[in-house]
């Protein structure tokens, strides 16, 4: 084996290469945090067009299925430096609809790293019965990973509150697993809930010049922490109260079990009693589930006063002629927002890619831009937040002042046919919920009520309030 001196390690996060995201790769923190422990050379590869003859061997992770395999990898296939690449992720197999190939490459993957020949010459420093190669569970990440990609994307102007995940958090799973078996989940064949790290294997103690920890806050990945068993979840929740650290767990939690727990009241109560960093999240990914999301928001609104948000799944097997399955879709979108809305809670669209596939796809982008941002959500309906964007553009390209900033759609419809919009263009937004009840002409009348629900005129805090 070459002596430390004469290897370099590549690490490669294919997302970041490939567009961006928003938070640093934990296989890849953690792998650098390996590295350091045993003094071998690693450098994050920042460069699509890299030269890779340089390193020894490149660890490359991809969690999304669409993200592009990085050119250097690309070339290299077919050749002798293909040998010294080792490429894992989600994003390599999450794709796989058939259950033996899936279950076999998600097996495969996982255990990669087990299996790494240069990984299991190094020493593992982090304890437990492992004597050499990597601990995922136990190895604490290299949270420097990043800083010359951050230092640089700040210096072209960005501003330092975009790589705040980057920054400010420690990163990791308390838990790992779940038992709902969503089509759409990486955990779609997992049966359980099982405890994963300790908390103090990736929390990090950093302190600045000011005396200040440098990351003074927890983001966690947990698949569904609160499905763990009991004497799982609780003494996790209370070393998290106890560190004093704002903490959030990033995926959301399962509100459901608040709902279907003897121990929802307790959930409840101890996670509104929580240093929680940002909105609490939970998700309402199916519109089948409303009964239990009802009866978990009736008791979980009687102890948080929080504001809370849930992410609202869809466009999933979307076809580029499925009409019916589009339609349905996106009423039981705003079905689910009208119950949010009437408890009061911020709802976020997440969007599967398959929602692409259909030619009216936009209608998915702009009932996201109207739901996910809390200015628009809050005080306007769907309709009012599309026929805004036709004021703005009429006022900022037409310089036409309004003193009334919105129509209704009857209002609308009667300056239409009479010709006010002949000389003016329809701005996206409009033009696409437009487009949408067109299509769909037959249920303009449910149309025009769903894009009429408002959170200020649909909360109803009588819904759980509690006598005294």
């Amino acid at each position: 084996m070459k002596s430390n001196n004469d290897i370099l390690v590549g690490l490669v996060d294919a997302d970041l290469l490939d567009g961006g995201t928003r938070h640093p790769n934990l296989v890849l923190l953690k792998l650098a945090g390996f590295f350091n422990d045993n003094d071998i050379p690693f450098e994050l590869i920042t460069d699509d067009n890299a030269d890779s003859t340089k390193y020894t061997i490149i660890y490359i992770s991809k969690v999304f299925t669409f993200t592009k395999e990085p050119s250097f990898y690309v070339k290299a296939k077919g050749t002798p430096e293909e040998s010294k690449f080792h490429i894992g992720g989600t994003g390599t197999y999450m794709e796989k609809k058939n259950v033996k190939e899936y279950r076999q490459m998600r097996y495969n993957d996982m255990v990669a790293f087990e299996k790494d020949e240069f990984l299991n010459s190094l020493k593992n420093h982090r304890g437990g019965r492992k004597k050499k190669g990597i601990d995922m569970a136990r190895q604490m990440p290299y949270y420097h990973l990043y800083d010359d990609f951050v230092k640089a994307k700040i210096a072209e102007g960005k501003k330092e509150i975009h790589y705040k995940d980057y920054l400010k958090y420690s990163i990791g799973f308390l838990t790992r697993g779940c038992f709902r078996h969503c089509p759409f989940c990486v955990n779609k064949l997992e049966n359980s809930v099982l405890p994963y790290s300790d908390l103090e294997w990736f929390l990090d103690n950093e302190i600045n010049e000011s005396g200040r920890l440098v990351r003074p806050n927890i983001y966690l990945w947990d698949d569904n922490f609160l499905a763990s068993d009991v004497t799982v979840w609780k003494p996790i929740l209370q070393k998290l109260i106890d560190s004093k650290r704002p903490f959030q767990f990033r995926q959301g939690l399962d509100e459901r079990i608040i709902a279907e727990s003897e121990h929802g009241e307790e959930i409840a109560q101890m996670l509104s009693k929580c240093r929680y960093h940002g909105d609490y999240i939970f998700a309402f990914d199916n519109w089948s589930d409303r009964d239990k999301i009802v009866k978990a928001l009736k008791i979980w609104k009687h102890y948080n006063k929080k504001e809370t948000k849930f992410y609202l799944f869809c466009g999933f097997r979307l076809t580029s002629n499925s009409d019916d399955r589009l339609y349905r879709d996106v009423w039981e979108i705003f079905q689910r927002i009208k119950i949010l809305m009437q408890y009061g809670c911020m709802g976020y669209v997440m969007r599967h890619e398959d929602y692409h596939n259909h030619p009216m796809n936009n209608i998915y982008v702009q009932i996201a831009r109207w739901c996910n941002q809390p200015q628009f959500y809050k005080k306007m309906s769907f309709w009012e937040y599309c026929y805004r964007n036709q004021t703005f553009w009429e006022e900022t390209t037409m310089k036409i002042e309004h003193k009334r900033k919105w129509k209704s759609y009857d209002e609308f419809m009667v300056d239409y046919k009479n010709g006010y919009y002949d000389d003016k263009k329809i701005c996206r937004p409009l033009q696409t919920c437009l487009d949408f009840m067109n299509k769909y002409s037959e249920h303009k009348d449910e149309l025009l009520e769903m894009f009429s629900y408002k959170l200020v005129e649909l909360k109803d805090p009588t819904l759980w309030e509690r006598a005294k």
